[in-house]
């Protein structure tokens, strides 16, 4: 009887480590999976054996172990391909929001007449048309003009309406060569410049490219509130004290 419980625990011990080596490369959690079947399946022949030996022939025993074996080897297998196909299905994809598409703004106005924060008397060249309405940087805004006169024309008028209408010109300068003029001035504390030059598209006309301050905005209700003071007061003047040595008899 102990010979007998001896001889099957060697067998299984045997069986049980080469069923390990072979069953190693198919991965941890699979090889695992078929070890511990395997594992269960010997135990249950060895305690055929220990219970009742001579009842179970042992021919039998082995093809029990031949069919058990087969049966842990096809279960881990379909748990592997169960779990690989499982890892390898992807989440279906989602619809992507539409964007929203923003309108690009570009460098001009939609418009191509004088904006309302133009200097309300600022001279315009007769004949000159309105190329670019450009959009406010900051606090300054650009107009551009083209015209047919000749920058001799366009120097002598700006000198002369510039001063006409109270502008104040602080510099001027003006390349011949180059066929350039610019002014600098200011009115009412707003800076503005006039730069003249051959158009670029057609060098027999002339640009004039004008850049000023758009004024503030003032929100009065952050202002002092004005005070106007009665200096004269209510009633007739008093008189005055008399001065000695003026307009007074000498006794």
């Amino acid at each position: 009887m102990t010979s007998s419980l001896l001889k099957s625990i060697q067998v299984l011990t045997a069986k049980r480590s080469l069923f390990f080596r072979q069953q190693v490369s198919l991965g941890s959690s699979v090889a695992k999976l078929v070890i511990d079947l395997n594992w269960i399946i010997n135990l249950t022949n060895a305690g055929r054996y220990f219970f009742n030996p001579l009842k179970v022939p042992r021919r039998a025993t082995a093809s029990g172990l031949r069919s058990g074996r087969f049966i842990a080897v096809f279960l881990a297998l379909s748990f592997g391909a169960a779990s690989v196909s499982a890892c390898n299905k992807t989440a279906p994809p989602q619809a992507a929001a539409p964007a929203l598409k923003k309108a690009a703004l570009g460098p001009d106005e939609p418009y191509k007449t004088m904006p309302p924060d133009l200097f309300k008397s600022m001279p315009m060249y007769p004949g000159a048309t309105v190329e670019h309405v450009r959009r406010p940087k900051g606090a300054m805004r650009e107009i551009v003009f083209s015209t047919g006169a000749s920058m001799p024309q366009l120097v002598a008028f700006f000198k002369d309406q510039l001063k006409k209408k109270d502008f104040v010109v602080t510099s001027s300068l003006i390349m011949p060569a180059r066929r350039t003029w610019s002014c600098d001035f200011h009115k009412d504390g707003r800076p503005g410049n006039i730069l003249l030059y051959p158009s670029d598209n057609d060098k027999s006309k002339m640009t004039i490219d004008l850049i000023y301050e758009i004024p503030t905005k003032v929100d009065e209700s952050m202002l002092e509130p004005r005070e106007d003071f009665d200096v004269v007061g209510p009633g007739p003047v008093g008189r005055q004290a008399a001065i000695p040595g003026k307009n007074t008899k000498k006794n």
